[in-house]
C-alpha cells in the first residue's frame, strides 16, 4: 500500500503550487464567465440549487442494474439545508423498465434512498426531482473490478467531453446516452486517439428518445487504444452523457465519469502523488479548431518543479506521463494547474494506475477540477461521502484525503465544517495565499467519519477529496460540489 494511504500518514501536509497567470487566465479564474451570446454566467455541469428554490433536478447515468452486475450503484442525495426537502426519483433502463420512488431527505443529512428494482435491463439512468433546493445528488458504484463515486448532472447540455479512456486488453469502456426531455435527440458520437480522429459509423446519427436510456460500448469498435478522448453532440436537442471505465489488466478499478459540457482555460488536480510501480498521466484533450498552447505547473512540498508545456493541435490529446518524469519524485504529493492559452480551452483528465501488489482498487479515472466550480458563486462546496455509517454506499469506504487549491489571484480564507443533523463543526480553517494549496490527512478526517464535509473560501478554490481504501491518490476521488447562492427576491 503507498504511504497516501497507510496507517501512518503525515497529518497535515502543505502544498504550494506555482502558477504562472496569463492575463486571461486570471480573469477567468476570477469570474465564472459570461455566456457565448452575453447572457447569464456560464454554470458548472453539477452544482446545488439556490437552498431557498422551489425545484430542483439532477440527472444520473452510468451505472448498471444489479443484473447488469458490471456496476451497480446507489444514490446519495445530500441536503446542505435546515429543512427536510422531498420529491421523486424516476429511473428507466435500456430496456425502457421504469421505476419511481417518493424521497425525503432530512435537514442536514445525507440518503441513499431505496429505489425498486427495474423489471428489466442492464444500465440505468435516473432523474431525481425535488421540491426545493440545496441538495446534491451523487452516485456510488462497485462491482467486480471495483468501486467508483461521482457527482451527477444538474443539467442537460448539447455536447459533452470526457478526456480519458483505455481500450487496450481487457479494459472496457462505455458511453451512457440518458434524454431526460420531452423531445428526442439525434447524436453523435466521435473518439479521439493516438491515431487520429474517429467517427464509426454505428456511432453516428444515434436516436435516443425521450426518456430513453442507451449505453455504447466502446471496446469493440475502438480497439486497442491507450488513450481515448471523446465527444458526443447533438444534432437535436440535449441530453446528459456519462462514461464508464472497467480495469482489469494487470491492477483492477472503475472509473464512473460525468461529461464535461465545454472546454475550459484552466483545471486543477489538487492532489496527485507518482507511486513505485505505478503510472499515471495528465491527459489534456483540445475539442476545439485551434491549436492551444498548454502548460502544466506543479510544486511539491518543497519547492516548485518546472513547467511542462506542449502545442496542443485541433482534435489531439497531449499525454502527459506524470509517472515517467524524473523531475517528479516518488512517493510525494503535489499539486497540479493547467492552463491554456490561444483558443476555447481544453479538458483535461487524469489516468492512475498503482502497482497490482498495492491495495485494491489500484486503477482510476477522473476529470481534473474546472474553473467554473472552482469560482463557485456562494463560494461554497460541499463533499458528498459514500453514503452514511448506518447505510454505506460502498462497504468499508471512506474519506482519505481533502485537498485545496487557491485559484484567485489573492490570498483567501477556507473552512472545513462536517456536516452533522445537529448541525456544523470546524475541523480545519485557515488562509492561502495565491497558488498555494492545503491537503487534509485520513487522521483529521476520520473524525469526521461518512458525515459530508462543508468547504467554504472567500475566493476560487479547488476542492477535490480521495476515497479509500485505494492504491494511491487519484484512483477513486470525488470533487467538490458546488452551492447556489441565496436567490434575490
Amino acid at each position: 500500500m503507498s504511504p497516501a494511504h497507510s496507517p501512518g500518514q503525515r497529518r497535515w501536509v502543505v502544498i504550494v503550487v506555482v502558477i504562472a497567470v496569463f492575463a486571461g487566465v486570471a480573469v477567468a479564474a476570477r469570474s465564472p464567465g459570461k455566456g457565448p451570446t452575453g447572457g447569464p454566467p456560464l454554470r458548472p455541469a453539477a452544482i446545488a440549487g439556490a437552498p431557498d428554490a422551489e425545484s430542483s433536478a439532477w440527472y444520473c447515468t452510468g451505472q448498471t442494474t444489479a443484473a447488469g452486475q458490471l456496476a451497480p450503484g446507489s444514490l446519495v442525495l445530500t441536503n446542505t439545508g435546515k429543512g427536510a426537502v422531498t420529491g421523486t426519483i424516476d429511473g428507466v433502463t435500456d430496456t425502457g423498465a421504469k421505476v419511481h420512488s417518493p424521497v425525503s431527505v432530512p435537514g442536514r443529512g445525507q440518503l441513499v434512498p431505496r429505489v425498486p428494482t427495474p423489471k428489466s435491463g442492464t444500465w440505468l439512468s435516473e432523474s431525481v426531482t425535488l421540491t426545493g433546493g440545496g441538495v446534491a445528488v451523487s452516485q456510488a458504484v462497485h462491482g467486480a473490478s471495483g468501486w467508483a463515486e461521482a457527482p451527477c448532472q444538474s443539467s442537460t447540455a448539447q455536447q459533452w467531453y470526457f478526456p480519458t479512456g483505455v481500450t487496450t486488453g481487457s479494459n472496457a469502456l462505455f458511453i451512457a446516452l440518458y434524454n431526460p426531455t420531452s423531445t428526442p435527440d439525434v447524436v453523435d458520437v466521435s473518439f479521439v486517439t493516438p491515431k487520429g480522429v474517429v467517427h464509426p459509423i454505428n456511432f453516428q446519427g444515434i436516436v435516443v428518445q425521450s426518456d430513453q436510456t442507451q449505453v455504447e460500448p466502446v471496446s469493440p469498435i475502438v480497439q486497442d487504444q491507450t488513450n481515448i478522448a471523446t465527444t458526443v453532440v447533438t444534432r437535436t436537442g440535449r441530453l446528459v452523457a456519462g462514461e464508464l471505465q472497467l480495469f482489469s489488466g494487470t491492477g483492477t478499478g472503475i472509473a464512473l465519469v460525468p461529461g464535461s459540457p465545454r472546454a475550459m482555460q484552466e483545471w486543477a488536480v489538487p492532489q496527485s502523488e507518482e507511486v513505485d510501480g505505478g503510472t499515471s498521466s495528465l491527459d489534456v484533450f483540445n475539442p476545439g479548431p485551434t491549436a492551444q498552447d498548454v502548460t502544466v505547473h506543479a510544486r511539491l512540498g518543497s519547492g516548485p518543479l518546472a513547467p511542462f508545456r506542449a502545442r496542443v493541435s485541433p482534435d489531439t490529446t497531449w499525454v502527459l506521463s506524470t509517472g515517467a518524469q524524473s523531475r517528479i519524485p516518488k512517493n510525494d504529493p503535489y499539486a497540479a494547474v493547467v492552463q491554456a492559452s490561444g483558443g476555447s480551452g481544453v479538458i483535461v483528465g487524469r489516468l492512475v494506475a498503482a502497482a497490482s501488489t498495492d491495495q485494491a482498487p489500484q486503477d482510476g479515472a477522473a476529470t481534473a477540477v474546472d474553473v467554473l466550480s472552482a469560482a463557485s458563486p456562494a463560494r461554497r462546496w460541499v463533499v458528498p461521502s459514500p453514503g452514511s455509517a448506518a447505510d454505506p454506499a460502498v462497504p468499508g469506504a471512506a474519506p482519505a484525503h481533502l485537498a485545496l487549491t487557491n485559484l484567485s489571484t489573492h490570498r483567501e480564507t477556507y473552512v472545513i465544517e462536517v456536516m452533522r443533523r445537529s448541525g456544523l463543526r470546524t475541523i480545519a480553517s485557515g488562509s492561502l495565499r495565491f497558488t498555494r494549496s492545503f491537503l487534509l490527512d485520513q487522521a483529521i478526517l476520520a473524525r469526521a467519519g461518512l458525515n459530508p464535509l462543508i468547504v467554504t473560501s472567500s475566493g476560487s478554490m479547488a476542492v477535490s477529496e480521495d476515497i479509500g481504501p485505494t492504491g494511491t491518490y487519484g484512483v477513486v476521488t470525488m470533487p467538490g460540489i458546488p452551492l447556489s447562492p441565496a436567490l434575490e427576491r
